[in-house]
């Protein structure tokens, strides 16, 4: 099988690392696969590390050249599969030609714009990760048979009791402290303020460390930086300077996310939230809202807590339950761990891509 993908981030977000992990399961299925991303980015870096083969889009993403090349190259692959929107836009206006059967990802979870819908009926398939996902597409009039929800998935990691007493020792925290903790894109949607609000209704004695991706060539570094000075500013107005951290992770968030006790997930919308998934697959309880496709993962009571507004006393007060009790954290956090085994591991996610690929191409020659 030979899959074309196309990814037009420009940065390292939940996406990319899909994309990522997504290619790597493929290729040891025995698939033939090129992707097509932005020069320099930090996707196409990684991917050429793992020896697979990478033709890099010019800038902006939808220029004639990139459109050229999608018409071009895409005749030599048995199907296409767009992971953003902009990807969608290049293969559904590069489709001219012999048919390709083309997937797209939706992983945002606002409604498709009335624009936006136009090119909507130039997929052969959706893959939505949630289904509130799913029903978003149906809003804007995609029919059921063509949607599939799947799940984001993640590398479930090893015991890690080694890595959290390394990284905590490392950065001056003993294990009496309670380490509340988020990784995040700083994404205007991404309530990391609401959290630092949080902090200051906690005790003395629990931090908050937030961790980002970290990659040359991703998004504006001026502009990361002045967020980040604004949550440090934030946080000195709070009084909570002294408790709070930022992190930038390079490549593998695995010893961050060993270090903490609680994670912690704030959002105005979410399609789905694949760092939740990491942090479950790690055995951490998860504190979220209840907002998009999150309780669909994040059960309340059962793999985590979550509150129906934030800020509100609920948020506060399941903070204070899971500071408060070892057994909850442990309880969710080993249920959370069994849902990531069962429904959002990698193989699980690529073996129903797979599937997904091989009925559409069934169809085809049908």
């Amino acid at each position: 099988m030979r899959i074309l993908h196309i990814d037009t981030g420009t940065g390292w977000r939940g996406g990319q690392q899909q994309v990522f992990w997504l290619m790597e399961a493929l290729r040891a299925r025995g698939c033939r696969q090129l992707l097509l991303a932005p020069a320099g980015s930090p996707l196409s870096r990684r991917i050429r590390k793992t020896g697979l083969s990478v033709a890099e889009l010019t800038r902006p993403a939808m220029a004639l050249a990139n459109l050229r090349m999608v018409r071009k190259i895409r005749e030599a692959f048995d199907l296409v599969h767009a992971h953003d929107s902009r990807s969608h836009s290049l293969a559904a206006i590069g489709a001219a030609g012999p048919h390709r059967p083309l997937v797209v990802a939706r992983r945002v979870a606002f409604p498709v714009s009335a624009l936006g819908r136009l090119k909507y009926g130039k997929a052969d398939a959706y893959i939505a990760v949630s289904d509130f996902v799913r029903l978003r597409l149906l809003e804007a009039r995609v029919p059921n048979h063509k949607i599939r929800v799947i799940f984001d998935g993640v590398v479930p990691p090893a015991a890690a009791a080694q890595a959290r007493a390394e990284f905590r020792s490392r950065h001056g925290i003993d294990d009496r402290t309670i380490l509340l903790g988020t990784l995040a894109s700083l994404a205007p949607e991404k309530l990391l303020e609401t959290e630092l609000d949080l902090l200051r209704q906690l005790p003395p004695s629990v931090h908050f460390w937030m961790a980002t991706a970290s990659h040359e060539g991703t998004e504006s570094t001026a502009s990361t930086e002045r967020t980040e000075s604004t949550l440090r500013e934030h946080a000195r107005r709070q009084g909570v300077e002294d408790r709070f951290r930022i992190f930038r992770i390079r490549e593998d968030a695995g010893p961050f996310l060993a270090a903490l006790d609680i994670f912690i997930y704030l959002s105005k919308l979410e399609g789905l939230g694949s760092a939740i998934l990491l942090a479950m697959a790690h055995g951490l309880p998860v504190l979220a809202n209840r907002v998009g496709g999150i309780p669909e993962v994040v059960q309340h009571q059962e793999t985590g807590l979550l509150a129906s507004a934030v800020p509100s006393p609920e948020l506060t007060q399941a903070a204070r339950q899971l500071i408060d009790s070892t057994e909850l954290r442990q309880r969710l956090g080993a249920a959370g761990r069994e849902f990531v085994l069962s429904h959002a591991t990698c193989d699980r996610m690529a073996a129903q891509t797979v599937a997904l690929y091989e009925e559409l191409l069934r169809h085809r020659t049908e």
